[in-house]
């Protein structure tokens, strides 16, 4: 898996509650994007809850301390829920430093020419 670092503009909350909370968002260019690869988000601690939306399309993916990794809880703009898990359409997984989300178009969070928001707490 390779992490995709192409045509990404960031941007970074100068508001963080603590030290262990990061928020920002992601500009993302036309660029293609590869269903194997992921975007990742360096914010400098292991999170305990990742929260990330494509606020261009209202879907929402989100991971909770203890849920397997390449996983999430996936809301649609009609409101509808799924567990994504590993093996599947994939999802986010935490790692000492920050996070990372499969580009997996099935999953449809992380889109070419899409603005996403996310937030992170350790």
């Amino acid at each position: 898996m390779a992490d995709n670092t192409a045509g990404q503009i960031r941007t970074t909350s100068d508001k963080q509650d603590s030290p262990a909370v990061a928020r920002g968002k992601i500009v993302l260019d036309a660029t293609a994007l590869t269903a194997t690869d992921s975007l990742r988000v360096a914010c400098g601690f292991t999170p305990r809850y990742v929260r990330i939306v494509n606020v261009t399309d209202r879907i929402e993916a989100e991971w909770f301390d203890g849920m397997d990794a390449n996983s999430c809880l996936k809301t649609v703009a009609a409101g509808t829920r799924t567990l994504e898990v590993t093996g599947g359409n994939g999802g986010i997984t935490v790692d000492r430093q920050g996070f990372r989300i499969l580009q997996n178009a099935t999953l449809a969070v992380i889109a070419a020419s899409k603005t996403i928001v996310y937030e992170a707490q350790g």
